[in-house]
């Protein structure tokens, strides 16, 4: 069945909160929902089925609890669990990205291994263990040209907790766009890849909360590359304070400031109209690089939609802002704008400007 934009952002609300709920008292939770939100009572028990099954994951049942301030540094070659590290690809605030190989042979595939920093202590770590049980087989569910996979996660025998995502040969978008000198509409192609990875993720019903430039990698082929998928979520283990700093500061949120939705900046509820939040911030970004000038019109108006400041002034999906950027691309009118007579003609002049 597929869902409405509202559907998906209701049942993202309530999967969240029933997760919250002690599974003992979690039936009666269930059955005390209000009228609105009981009628999506069989996707709500369906996707809380898939739950409960990965957190009954063998490999990730009984994680060990991860020891206090460790900050254990990989060498090259050294075994990390079930993989070999080859080279560091890169490090930040964030902890460390690794190329790895599996070590035991199960398949011959390099891979992209993330060890992020954590802080915390006892109580964070085994809460991050729960989390990754209970989220790791959900993520492994996104299967789309657009994203990058997440493999595996779990911590090893140390208490270093570990993230194994496909490997990406690529760079980031702006630097993409820049290297290459992208024209605007190649590069409103390439926000429109990054609209339908994001799109695929929320029919899921996977947020990913932190969609910034640096999480989107182009390959050689010119295609988009999401990274990181409902990560952010994964390792905001306590739900409160942040168990990663992003920015070398204290108590932030697995998010980063300058892309993130109000809601999400200020500790508010975070769901797919967040998403679409961040997709505005990254397309304004690349509109402006071209030149400041370019934000005008059609595309100033689009920009302004998905950077409303309430959720429900924004698009109310990624699909529908993908499909305005390509109305704007084709020089045909934005979906739910007002009848302008003079605009709707000039559009029909650009449409058909070698004709006329």
């Amino acid at each position: 069945m597929r869902l409405s934009p509202s559907d998906l952002a209701v049942l993202s609300r309530l999967i969240d909160e029933a997760l919250a709920v002690e599974p003992s008292a979690r039936e009666a939770w269930l059955l005390a929902l209000p009228p609105a939100d009981a009628a999506h009572l069989p996707k709500l028990r369906e996707l809380l089925a898939h739950y409960v099954e990965a957190a009954d994951t063998p490999t990730l049942g009984n994680l060990p609890s991860l020891p206090p301030e460790i900050e254990e540094q990989l060498k090259v070659g050294e075994r990390f669990g079930a993989y070999r590290v080859l080279e560091l690809l890169g490090q930040g605030g964030m902890g460390a990205v690794w190329l790895a190989e599996r070590a035991d042979g199960a398949f011959d595939r390099q891979v992209a291994v993330k060890l992020p920093r954590l802080s915390g202590g006892a109580t964070a770590s085994s809460l991050l263990a729960e989390r990754m049980a209970r989220e790791q087989q959900l993520l492994a569910r996104l299967e789309h040209p657009h994203i990058a996979r997440l493999y595996d996660a779990g911590v090893d025998a140390l208490g270093r907790p570990y993230l194994v995502m496909e490997r990406v040969h690529g760079e980031h978008l702006l630097a993409h766009c820049r290297h290459r000198a992208l024209k605007l509409p190649q590069r409103l192609e390439l926000v429109r890849q990054v609209c339908a990875a994001v799109a695929h993720a929320h029919r899921q019903l996977v947020v990913h909360r932190d969609i910034k430039p640096s999480n989107i990698l182009v390959d050689r082929a010119g295609q988009v590359k999401l990274l990181d998928f409902g990560i952010a979520k994964l390792l905001d283990v306590d739900g409160q304070g942040a168990v990663m700093s992003t920015q070398g500061q204290d108590s932030l949120r697995a998010h980063t400031p300058h892309y993130a939705a109000p809601e999400q900046a200020r500790g508010g509820v975070v769901g797919t109209a967040s998403d679409i939040y961040s997709l505005g911030v990254v397309l304004q970004e690349l509109v402006a690089d071209t030149a400041q000038t370019a934000l005008r019109g059609d595309l100033q108006a689009i920009v302004r939609r998905a950077t409303a400041t309430l959720p429900e002034d924004r698009y109310a999906s990624a699909d529908h802002l993908s499909d305005d950027l390509q109305r704007y691309l084709a020089h045909l009118p934005l979906l739910g704008t007002p009848p302008d007579a003079r605009h709707r003609a000039g559009l029909f002049l650009r449409r058909n400007a070698l004709a006329l």
